[in-house]
């Protein structure tokens, strides 16, 4: 008989259903306890990263005020509270809860390296041109707790130091009055022999000369920028003048509009050119241009630092000017950046553009002369050299032999060489030049009226060099007279056969109010016997004027004139542009003005080529600005040496690595 076979089920399942809630129970409770300690300590630990970054802003902020007291002349006493005032206000809101305790009057320091400010761990220090500020608190768990974590040190430091805000603008020294033609003031009477120190107070400005500084005081700090009144006192500052673009070239008329490389330095002799932060011999005036403007950008030149201006100067204190074209470039970067009112540090020259080696002749606004007469001194001139120039001058007078109406072509100015020099020849010297006397003048029957004579300086060493400057020579009474000026004195023709432009200018002069009151007629002058005009333009193409008549404006009136180049070769071409006009005097006279300018074929014009000696340094305010020029006015003195404490208006504070 078959046997049945009965499967009994074990109870196992049932047991193991009648166990698991009270595992999972425990296994639960036991889980979000750890997620309650973890999600407590993400909390403290979020807490612990706020109050990091509090104090570390606290911190920035303290190291920074304190540097700026350091900026403004204060003493470290001064910087120590401001830093603490800044940290009391900081701490005042604290959005943990009791706020910290301000840093101890006496600096903490890791063991062992007391007074090493590298060291720092709580307090303030104050050093030399920079500040340390370093901060800790004891913050207390709140979840932590729960787990036996009490509190734990929380801490941060900062350094901060100024840094100079030197910006690559040259301004001259000294200016031949009437003071600049754009944004002054109050412009030298023509009767105080055109002179106007930059950096005396604006009314003491135009008295005494190079020499005689007896009567000039030095301008200070004075009183906050306000926009209702943003010239301040003008017993307290210097004249305004423009220090960048149109109205800032030198009274040498070089093209340089107050833009220099402070990149490129030393100028001793043609190889000795030393060039910093990355700048090298090779690069353009475009590559130039671009480098330097990113200094007026990112609040100052970083360095190396230049060492104190001496006379002779030291070939470090020399650096490469840019010419005028390149000016717009720093233009627009200072509108970009900087507002008027706001405080700058300017490099100061000597007023003369140099070239490796040369010297530069000075001449006076005008000769004035009566109709019948001798003149026993006419007026001054100034020929000055760079440090490579080792020999003399020799000075003589040219007549301006395209106007049949001159006083030298009509004998009315009596003699073979109707100007005499003392001395002559001359030895030109470093910075503001040697003065020469312009003597014993005599007219007969001259009829009145504005002309021109040309000054010849003629140097046999290092290598023979011939110059020539125009100088007006106004003879009699003469009321109505116009400026001529160009918006560049060099232009550059990447290759020959390229057409350069210059943006001649004609403005009622002295008195813009005072109408000129005829039409000026416009030309260029050709290459001349005697040597003005430079080389020969062989293959020179066409030069015209766009209005080549002009009636002289208050605002000015302009006119265009392009210069091809043809096929000219390589090298450096000299053009005078001549300006003549019948003015509106109850008798006209006849009035003419020369203006030299240079145009360079497949050759570099600016950069390497030219430079000026940096005298000192000084701080300016900004008064104005617009796309053309930028106008300021000086606050301090000159100051040789860039470390002098007055400079520091001039100086920017920013944070830099601990270590």
């Amino acid at each position: 008989m078959a046997r049945t076979v009965r499967v009994v089920p074990r109870r196992l399942h049932g047991r193991r259903n009648r166990q698991s809630p009270g595992q999972v129970l425990v296994l639960f409770a036991l889980a979000i306890t750890v997620l309650l300690a973890s999600a407590g300590l993400a909390v403290d630990v979020g807490r612990f990263y706020t109050e990091r970054r509090v104090l570390q802003n606290a911190a920035d902020a303290a190291a920074l005020a304190a540097v700026n007291a350091l900026v403004r002349g204060g003493t470290a006493a001064d910087a120590d509270a401001d830093a603490r005032a800044v940290l009391a206000h900081n701490f005042a809101s604290h959005p943990n809860g009791p706020p910290p305790s301000l840093p101890p009057t006496t600096p903490v320091y890791e063991s062992g390296h007391a007074g090493d400010p590298d060291f720092l761990v709580d307090g303030i220090w104050i050093g030399s041109g920079e500040a340390r500020v370093a901060l800790r608190n004891q913050v207390s768990y709140t979840f932590g707790r729960a787990v036996g974590l009490d509190q734990t040190e929380i801490g941060a430091r900062a350094r901060a130091s100024w840094r100079g805000r030197l910006l690559p603008i040259a301004v001259p020294r000294y200016l031949n009055g009437p003071g600049p033609n754009v944004g002054a003031i109050a412009p030298c009477p023509l009767s105080l022999n055109l002179f106007l120190d930059i950096f005396a107070t604006e009314l003491t400005a135009c008295l005494g000369t190079v020499l005689n500084t007896v009567l000039r005081l030095l301008p200070q700090p004075g009183a906050p920028w306000d926009p209702l009144d943003p010239d301040g006192d003008p017993a307290n500052h210097g004249p305004i003048v423009p220090i960048l673009g149109q109205g800032a070239q030198p009274p040498n008329a070089a093209d340089f509009r107050g833009f220099v490389a402070l990149d490129v330095r030393n100028f001793a002799s043609a190889g000795s050119q030393i060039y910093y932060n990355g700048v090298r011999p090779g690069d353009n005036e475009s590559k130039l241009k671009e480098s330097q403007s990113r200094y007026i950008d990112i609040k100052g030149y970083p360095g190396p630092a230049f060492p104190p201006a001496v006379v002779p100067p030291d070939p470090n204190d020399q650096v490469a000017t840019l010419s005028g074209n390149s000016t717009g470039h720093a233009i627009n970067a200072m509108a970009a950046r900087y507002a008027p009112g706001e405080e700058i540090l300017v490099t100061v020259y000597d007023g003369n553009v140099m070239s490796i080696p040369d010297f530069a002749i000075s001449a006076p606004a005008f000769i004035n002369l009566p109709a019948t007469g001798l003149t026993v001194n006419a007026g001054v001139l100034k020929v000055s050299r760079n440090q490579a120039f080792s020999g003399t001058v020799s000075l003589s007078t040219v007549a301006d032999t395209l106007d049949p109406h001159s006083p030298m072509m009509l004998g009315t100015m009596l003699g073979l060489d109707p100007l005499l020099y003392i001395p002559n020849p001359v030895s030109p010297s470093l910075g503001n030049g040697t003065s020469v006397l312009m003597n014993q003048v005599t007219t007969l029957s001259a009829a009145p009226g504005i002309f021109n004579v040309w000054v010849r300086g003629q140097a046999g060493s290092p290598y023979l060099t011939t110059k020539f400057v125009p100088v007006p020579v106004k003879i009699g009474t003469v009321t109505r007279d116009f400026s001529l000026t160009s918006n560049a004195q060099a232009q550059t023709a990447a290759n020959a056969g390229d057409s350069v432009a210059f943006n001649i200018t004609l403005k009622n002069a002295p008195n813009s109010n005072t109408a000129f009151g005829g039409s000026v007629a416009l030309s260029v002058d050709p290459v001349l016997a005697n040597g003005i005009g430079g080389p020969a333009r062989t293959g020179l193409g066409a030069v015209t004027f766009s209005s080549p008549t002009v009636s002289p404006t208050k605002a000015g009136a302009s006119s265009t004139l392009t210069i091809n180049t043809g096929t000219m070769a390589p090298g450096v071409y000299s053009f005078v542009v001549r300006a003549t006009g019948m003015n509106g005097d109850i008798i006209p006279r006849k009035v003419t003005h020369l203006l030299p300018l240079t145009v360079f074929v497949g050759t570099a014009g600016g950069g390497n080529a030219s430079y000026v000696d940096i005298v000192g340094f000084a701080v300016m305010r900004i008064a104005e600005m617009d796309s053309n020029t930028v106008t300021a006015y000086a606050i301090t003195p000159v100051i040789p040496d860039m470390n002098d404490p007055r400079l520091l208006r001039g100086q920017t504070s920013r944070l830099i690595p601990w270590d």
